[in-house]
């Protein structure tokens, strides 16, 4: 897929935006605060239809403004044009549409535009909390399928749900706590079954992109550990009625803990993704280089997963990462996600810009306070006169 044009109105900082991108390669130059990562989040916001920075839409509309309307134009790897938009306003209400059809539902904007984002916090995926890496593989599953995202949102909401009931009284009745079981089991089911079934793919494609990136610095492993046990299941009717079964027994068991910490501690919310490098956890044992090197890995092998589930090509957004990367590795990136995404670059170092300049179809604009200026000719003092606005 490429993206073709894209509109912002009133999106945080930017006030009225609407730029002709290039198919290829695309730089943000900008000192921070200036709008590259709110430009980033604009794109990235129409592929689940939320912002990957917060959960509340309405800090995302301008200060002192009402509503902010984001959209973008693009085609898929058939050719075929697509236009996706999404329009907030203050008081809490939100229009998705597809080709200019509202949708109802989250869940039907699957398909039509996937982002995988590299960032300073992608980059500690490895090193951060295991909340951060399952929310990365719910992010990649969602984008692979409308149906995985649909119930993931349903589950969340049971979890909401027999959490207020754990909590608003010391003691909960069986009968009122096996209603949100069922519902947890009905809408977790689905998730247990998928990750199974995805976990040992993206740990073949995280295994050669860190070959890649490291030759010979040992082999790489992804391990799921979670409050349900099931060992080498997949998404087949019977290995579903199996983690059913699991399920349901965990919850019977951990039910006297639940009451005792007023807390849903049974589920896929609970699982935990480990990133291991030749049997070491790397974010306990890991050095600084390994474990961006890993978390680099899997960011790529999401890219890879994506594309072997929908067969399409994702859109890179890559915000201020190469400042966290040495030479070898910022190369080494480039070089891999070059040949075959659009990329958005953001960078607030005119050097990044300038060791660019010879890729094709390369477009430059400069953001400051808001405002995307385009740049026609790349030089050093050009470029640092339109950052300082002497220009």
């Amino acid at each position: 897929m490429r993206v073709e044009r894209v509109k912002l109105h009133n999106f945080r900082n930017l006030r009225q935006i609407t730029v002709d991108v290039s198919p290829r390669i695309n730089i943000l130059l900008g000192r921070n605060g200036q709008g590259k990562t709110n430009f980033l989040e604009a794109l990235s916001y129409l592929a689940l239809g939320r912002s990957f920075r917060t959960s509340r839409d309405r800090e995302l509309i301008q200060f002192q403004q009402d509503f902010t309307r984001v959209s973008v134009q693009g085609r898929d790897a058939r050719n075929e044009q697509f236009e996706l938009s999404a329009a907030l306003t203050r008081d809490g209400k939100k229009k998705l549409e597809v080709d200019g059809v509202p949708v109802q539902r989250h869940a039907d904007l699957v398909g039509h535009l996937s982002v995988v984002r590299f960032d300073p916090d992608e980059v500690e995926l490895a090193k951060g909390s295991p909340d951060h890496r399952r929310r990365f593989l719910d992010y990649t599953l969602s984008l692979c399928s409308a149906e995985y995202f649909r119930v993931l949102i349903e589950y969340r909401r049971a979890t909401a749900q027999k959490n207020r009931l754990l909590k608003s009284r010391s003691s909960v009745p069986d009968a009122e706590l096996d209603v949100w079981d069922s519902e947890l089991v009905r809408c977790g089911v689905p998730l247990l079954a998928a990750r199974a079934g995805t976990l040992g793919e993206l740990e073949d494609l995280a295994r050669e992109a860190y070959s890649d990136l490291a030759p010979g610095q040992g082999r790489l492993s992804l391990q799921m550990r979670g409050t349900v046990p099931i060992e080498d299941a997949n998404e087949d009717p019977e290995d579903r009625n199996r983690i059913a079964e699991a399920f349901s027994a965990a919850l019977v068991a951990g039910r006297g803990r639940e009451r005792m910490m007023r807390h849903c501690l049974v589920g896929p919310h609970r699982d935990r993704l480990e990133v291991v490098l030749q049997d070491r956890s790397l974010r306990s044992y890991g050095s600084q280089g390994e474990q961006r090197t890993a978390s680099i890995a899997l960011k790529l092998a999401q890219g890879e997963l994506l594309y072997e589930r929908t067969q399409e090509r994702p859109v890179v957004v890559l915000d201020d990462i190469f400042s966290e990367l040495d030479r070898v590795r910022t190369e080494a990136l480039q070089q891999r996600l070059q040949r075959e995404h659009q990329l958005f670059i953001a960078t607030a170092r005119i050097d990044h810009v300038l060791a660019l300049e010879d890729w094709d179809d390369l477009r430059v604009w400069v953001v400051r306070d808001g405002e995307l200026i385009a740049v026609d000719h790349l030089d050093r003092p050009r470029l640092e006169s339109l950052q300082e606005g002497s220009a």
